[in-house]
């Protein structure tokens, strides 16, 4: 199988000729450990998820404009987006949700008492980022783009931001009406949050959403438990913690905590492998070479 059929595979739970391999985020410094290079350019990007075997690359938007600008105008750029296109990666686009827009444009305190309130100011928000988040779909189908990833971190270790009667009401009917557009450009579409969501798998799952990225182990998510809960509706796509990779630890050490993660979340297929944050400065690279290399080979 080639990248995109290995990720294609995944998203609809069907079994694929190994476990393919993506990360949420890399950054520039974790490249640039690699390659040795002061400044980072495409070429170098590409040469980083090449060599360690990754079947997709997440692209996240730029910021021309301010965040106030951004929304009201409608300006979200990707970079390098044709170079992506043409590679044999499957390329999602990462979109923010409401939350995410509501930490860049008001304090935490003002997001957080917005949400909870669920206020006009807060429903105006989720509006404008629901049209920002359409039109951008749209347009990145038309460029070429496999896939959406919408990001909204609702969640803390504990559990989610706020009660999850109000992030029904405020939060879920805008994301139910992103992914029946992204299904009718024919992009599939995964949700994204940090934290414990075990209170609202439920509305993901009901929100059509076909994959959950990040399933963070150390807020309390068992990737087990919601394979055997929600598998036939989600592929997978995160889970290892990526503590393993900032601390020593022996291959034997990171080959089993990557094949406890497969068996726990890989059977049938619908799993994508990676860490639950993505790939930062500091993380040694020969244990994120140790980790996609076991993934691949692991059998199920």
């Amino acid at each position: 199988m080639d990248q995109r059929t290995r990720i294609r595979a995944a998203i609809n739970r069907l079994p694929a000729d190994q476990i393919p391999c993506a990360e949420l985020v890399i950054t520039d410094e974790i490249i640039r450990a690699l390659c040795g290079q002061p400044v980072i350019e495409f070429d170098h990007r590409l040469e980083f998820v090449q060599t360690m075997g990754l079947d997709a690359i997440c692209l996240h938007p730029c910021a021309p404009l301010s965040p106030q600008e951004s929304l009201v105008q409608g300006e979200l750029v990707f970079n390098d987006l044709p170079g992506w296109i043409e590679s044999d990666l499957f390329t999602f686009a990462v979109l923010d949700g409401p939350v995410g827009w509501s930490g860049k444009l008001l304090s935490f305190e003002d997001m957080m008492r917005n949400l909870v309130r669920g206020n006009s100011e807060m429903a105006a928000i989720v509006a404008a980022v629901e049209k920002l988040n359409l039109a951008a779909m749209e347009r990145l189908a038309g460029g070429g783009v496999n896939g959406i990833l919408l990001a909204d971190d609702i969640a803390f270790n504990q559990g989610v931001i706020a009660r999850p009667a109000l992030l029904r009401s405020l939060l879920f009917p805008s994301y139910a009406r992103q992914v029946e557009y992204a299904k009718k450009l024919g992009l599939p579409i995964f949700f994204h949050s940090d934290g414990n969501l075990t209170a609202v798998l439920d509305d993901i799952v009901a929100a059509g959403f076909d994959g959950l990225q990040c399933i963070e182990k150390l807020a309390g998510m068992d990737i087990g438990d919601i394979k055997s809960r929600y598998g036939h509706k989600l592929c997978l796509w995160g889970n290892l913690d990526p503590a393993e990779l900032l601390s020593t630890r022996s291959s034997a050490e990171l080959a089993s905590h990557v094949e406890q993660i497969i068996r726990d979340g890989g059977s049938g297929g619908g799993l994508i492998f990676g860490t639950s944050s993505g790939l930062f400065d500091r993380m040694n690279l020969d244990s994120i070479r140790t980790v996609y290399k076991v993934a691949k080979s692991t059998v199920i």
